[in-house]
């Protein structure tokens, strides 16, 4: 990498910083910080929500997630994510905010604690969304400080502290508006990177057809190249020997893609929005700015077999497809000038800051609104020095398990973001929508779904190939309907 490129990556994290300087004003009171003064329109929001949802997950193992599994996985993945981006638009958004506004609710565990009169419920939201949330970064802060490590020729850890040093900055400089702008900047050049690195790799092979094409007569490892091109072909070693490639595939496009229907810091930010109009705009420009994305960014890893494999050993190609990460940098790295090959490059480091600022804003939110101020009340001006102080806090926290290479932690890690959804999808989604839903459901479902989805990715997964996501939210929206259907009278006395 070149010392252009370099530059590019250092000039992106430093303008992050300088870009948070818009959200000072806002900043000084404890709504405009935690809120903007709930000013978003429909671009900031929806720019936002696209960025914080995408973390450098997408760019890596999203992009490269076809050289290893077959064209279907990079389809359906295009496809849930699609479809959960109208269903967050359309059935969630409109529905969250008139609640937020009628209750004045101002955090996912107090709108549950509202809807189910229960501080228990409340209190068990709170500590699923700081806990598991703080797990889930550790995993976005090393997909993006792998690459920056990589690239400038320095020390995993350092990378670490580089990657949260501009969060933390424009965070406590300016709070929830801070990190939106950065997110319109930082979505905008994730959007700009996939569609670069589209056009190289599409203008390396010819086009999409014309690379299937090739790849359909090719041999890779001994393997027929059509295997790539069928749902139940290439995949995973085990899950090909058990036929379960298509069963893999299903659950872990599900997961992935419907998971932002009731992911909390995706769902915070609505809470922000300047009126219900920002919302049913939104509707048009968040749906498209999600799949734009993903349909540019999520095929791309199989084409690497035909830019790729010609310059590799049988072994090396096998390496690659163990760790498919690192596909698309590579791609981009033969395929792409300097200059604009950094810029692409930023795109997982972007992705990363987007995603770890509306979240630790929402774990700090939850932590102020949810626990110090459950049971008191404090002046404004200590608030807001407590607010920076939690940002600082929770955005430092994960470094440490990022650090740590013990497989049961790496587990949890990996296991923490469906597990956060099947948490909320029954007590938040149907909660919104089902009268008779309880809070004797609520309680259950957020923790069957904890349990349910740590446990059966450490010891199921790796057995049965389905996602930890899909039981997980099987058994908690199970527990959530069947304890509402025994209570007969529900909760009726709950504010719609």
């Amino acid at each position: 990498m070149t010392s252009i490129d370099s530059i590019i990556m250092i000039a992106v994290m430093v303008l992050t910083i300088v870009i948070g300087f818009a959200g000072y004003r806002a900043s000084k009171s404890f709504m405009g910080f935690m809120f903007a003064n709930k000013t978003l329109g429909p671009w900031l929001l929806s720019f936002s929500i696209m960025a914080t949802y995408f973390s450098a997950a997408s760019f890596l193992s999203g992009g490269g997630a076809t050289y290893l599994y077959n064209l279907g996985f990079g389809a359906w993945l295009i496809a849930w994510h699609v479809i959960g981006a109208v269903l967050l638009w359309m059935l969630v958004a409109d529905k969250l905010y008139e609640y937020v506004v009628k209750t004045k609710s101002a955090s996912i565990p107090e709108l549950i604690g509202n809807l189910y009169d229960s501080t228990l419920a409340r209190m068990i939201a709170s500590t699923v969304i700081a806990t598991l949330f703080t797990f889930y970064l550790a995993g976005v802060y090393k997909g993006g400080a792998i690459v920056l490590a990589t690239q400038l020729g320095i020390g995993y850890g350092y990378a670490l502290l580089i990657m949260a040093l501009p969060v933390i900055v424009y965070l406590m400089l300016g709070g929830m508006r801070s990190a939106v702008i950065n997110n319109l900047f930082l979505g905008s050049l994730m959007l700009i990177a996939a569609a670069l690195t589209f056009t190289y790799v599409m203008g390396s092979v010819g086009g999409p057809i014309n690379g299937l094409l090739k790849i359909s007569n090719m041999t890779i490892l001994g393997k027929p190249g059509a295997l790539w091109l069928r749902l139940d072909g290439m995949g995973p070693p085990p899950a090909m020997e058990k036929g379960l490639v298509p069963t893999l595939i299903m659950s872990v496009t599900f997961s992935i893609g419907m998971a932002q229907i009731a992911l909390p810091n995706l769902l915070f930010q609505f809470y922000a929005a300047k009126d219900s109009r920002a919302i049913s705009r939104g509707r048009i420009i968040g749906p498209i700015l999600i799949s734009l994305y993903a349909m540019l960014v999520f095929s791309l890893g199989i084409y690497a077999h035909l830019i790729l494999d010609p310059h590799l050993s049988p072994q090396q190609i096998s390496q690659l497809m163990k760790d498919s990460d690192w596909v698309i940098p590579n791609m981009v790295m033969l395929i792409v000038p300097e200059g604009i090959r950094g810029l692409i490059l930023s795109a997982p480091i972007a992705a990363s800051l987007s995603t770890i600022a509306a979240t630790v804003l929402a774990i700090s939110n939850t932590v102020i609104r949810d626990i110090v101020l459950l049971n008191r009340s404090l002046e404004e001006e200590t608030l807001i020095r407590l607010s920076k102080v939690t940002v600082a806090v929770f955005a430092l926290l994960p470094l440490p398990i990022a650090l740590i290479d013990n497989k049961l932690i790496i587990d949890i890690v990996s296991a923490s973001f469906g597990t956060i959804f099947a948490c909320f999808i029954g007590p938040v989604i149907l909660g919104l929508y089902w009268r008779k839903s309880s809070k004797e459901g609520a309680v259950a479902s957020m923790i069957a779904g904890a349990v349910t989805g740590i446990i059966w990715y450490i010891y199921m997964y790796r057995t049965t190939w389905i996602h930890p996501t899909i039981p997980a939210a099987t058994i908690s929206l199970a527990s959530f309907v069947g304890l509402s259907m025994l209570r007969r009278d529900g909760i009726v006395s709950r504010s719609r």
